[in-house]
């Protein structure tokens, strides 16, 4: 079993590392010692050029591409260049696309020179997704030695439509093993890390597409979000982030061991280098009408601008479960102070948010996530003799919430979601008693702390609440941590044993340069509101453009 073992893993990392070979030019020496923050290499080994094209705003290259400042195969070489340089300093990488890409962005090139017109809306844009999208004719395992000669025919719905509109898939990034964490490590990659600051985790599950993202080595990352996934890798990051409602982006094409089990729906949601770019992702991606094609999608079309007048902003300081530490108390401090100065063309209301029964709501989810008690996951794992990583044994196999299920006991289930959602909703209504206008969205943390030191992802319900009320949710970035303002409150008392859990591992010497994100949520079908609250915040902030 051993010797299976490791031929398997051979394969992945055989394909990972040929793929990254094809880069030409090749790329220079490394710094050695590398620092601890890593966000400066791409400046020491990638030509001038290379860092203003892969530094530049997602959509501003869009119309650079269009203009003729750029080509397609220029912007595409040069993230596939700095996308090894990645691979390199992070362990982010699957795959590089090379001929695929290369040939995608000549063919664009030769239609835009031959009629003077391009494809779509993201016309030239290098794209990139997690590894368990399927690629044509490649492999895809999906974070499982046993998948590891998986090959498949066909290319994921959302990449056929992301490329019909212009774009050009040409990386793919890891992801945890069985795609259930919010760091990222397997037995067939090893550990994905930070660039910020390497003794940290990049996030999960798409934490490969957060560590691309923070060295700006993709302009838009396609993950999926049924906890988390999305989101923390983005905030891990400091970049943006989004999980959807349900049903709005395409599904069909991802490889998974518990296809069929949807108590809690996973969605595909972007992670990029703006908001903007997430706005366009949406519309573009909406606009096209997937649902002609996948008919689980709804035909809900995007709205440009649906808030408007009176906005009204739930803050919540605390999940009541474990509470946030200084960095991302800083950073709601921060947000809600500007807002209080008020924002030109809205009248904004803050109020507090009550959290409702998230310990409770937790225990739920987590019998949700398994209703089969993690045999599927178990069997596959063990069919090749590899092991549970520390973070699988938690989330599966030693949650005391994890049980396995029969029809009418996961039917009971579903019976007690839905009724924890209509509770929701009567909570979320009551906030409009005095005046009839309920909060639009909820700002709130991402999780307790930011980005986790290596193996301490042990609590997801800042952003696993939402999958479970299936609310859309985005990430934004805010601050850094500060080693003089973000100390420890001296005499604190913890709530219970997971929040001193987080308060004994915190020390801000330990996040040092760690992003801060923040979050914002919204009702069920509401991500266009999400996106133009973000908008609102960051115009507070002073950082919109």
């Amino acid at each position: 079993m051993a010797n299976v073992l490791e031929e398997l893993v051979n394969i992945a990392v055989s394909i990972r590392d040929e793929s990254c070979a094809k880069v030409e030019p090749p790329l220079g020496p490394l710094p050695d010692p590398l620092p601890l923050n890593v966000t400066g290499v791409p400046k020491l080994v990638l030509t001038a050029e290379e860092c203003e094209i892969t530094e530049t705003e997602p959509i501003t290259l869009v119309e650079k591409i269009k203009e003729g400042k750029y080509t397609a195969l220029q912007v595409t070489k040069a993230f596939l260049r700095r996308a090894a340089l990645a691979q390199k300093l992070l362990n982010c990488v699957t795959e590089l696309l090379w001929d695929r890409a290369v040939a995608r962005a000549a063919e664009l090139d030769e239609i835009f020179t031959k009629t003077g017109k391009t494809v779509g809306p993201f016309h030239g844009l290098p794209i990139s997704s997690k590894e368990h999208f399927s690629v044509k004719d490649r492999y895809v395992n999906a974070s499982f030695v046993a998948w590891a000669e998986n090959k498949v025919q066909k290319d994921a719905h959302v990449i056929e439509v992301m490329e019909s509109l212009g774009a050009v898939l040409f990386v793919r990034s890891t992801q945890p093993q069985t795609i259930m964490h919010v760091e990222t490590e397997t037995i067939l990659y090893g550990r994905t890390v930070n660039p910020y600051n390497r003794n940290l985790s990049s996030g999960g599950s798409t934490g490969g597409e957060g560590a691309l993202l923070g060295l700006n080595a993709t302009p838009l990352g396609m993950g999926t979000d049924i906890g988390g996934s999305a989101r923390w890798p983005a905030a891990s990051n400091g970049r943006y982030g989004m999980r959807p409602t349900a049903g709005r982006i395409p599904m069909l094409g991802l490889v998974g061991p518990n296809a069929g089990a949807e108590s809690i729906s996973g969605a595909i949601g972007p992670l990029s280098q703006s908001r903007k770019t997430m706005e366009y992702f949406f519309k573009y991606i909406i606009g096209s009408k997937p649902w002609i094609t996948e008919p689980a999608l709804l035909p809900v079309p995007w709205r440009d601008e649906p808030l408007s007048g009176k906005v009204k902003i739930g803050i919540m300081w605390s999940d009541n479960v474990v509470n946030p530490l200084p960095p991302v108390k800083r950073a709601l401090d921060i947000v809600v102070e500007a807002l209080k100065k008020g924002v030109p063309g809205w009248d904004i209301e803050l109020v507090d948010w009550e959290p409702l029964e998230h310990a409770e709501a937790w225990k739920l989810t987590s019998e949700l996530y398994y209703p089969d008690g993690g045999e599927r996951v178990a069997a596959l794992l063990a069919s090749v003799g590899e092991e549970q990583l520390p973070l699988t044994k938690w989330i599966m196999s030693e949650n005391p919430y994890v049980k396995k299920q029969d029809i009418h006991s996961l039917w009971n289930l579903n019976v007690r979601r839905d009724a924890y959602r209509l509770k929701h909703s009567d909570h979320w209504n009551k906030t409009g008693e005095k005046d009839g206008h309920p909060v639009d969205i909820i700002l709130c943390p991402v999780a307790p702390n930011v980005a986790c030191l290596h193996g301490t992802a042990k609590y997801w319900s800042y952003t696993s609440h939402w999958n479970l009320v299936d609310s859309p949710g985005a990430v934004f970035p805010v601050t850094v941590v500060d080693q003089e303002k973000d100390v420890l409150e001296k005499g604190y008392t913890p709530l219970n044993e997971q929040d001193k859990f987080f308060h004994d591992i915190y020390a801000p010497e330990k996040y040092l340069d760690a992003p801060v994100d923040l979050q914002i949520v919204s009702r069920r079908f509401n991500d266009d509101v999400v996106l133009q609250a973000m908008k609102i915040v960051e115009i507070a902030l002073g950082r919109d453009s």
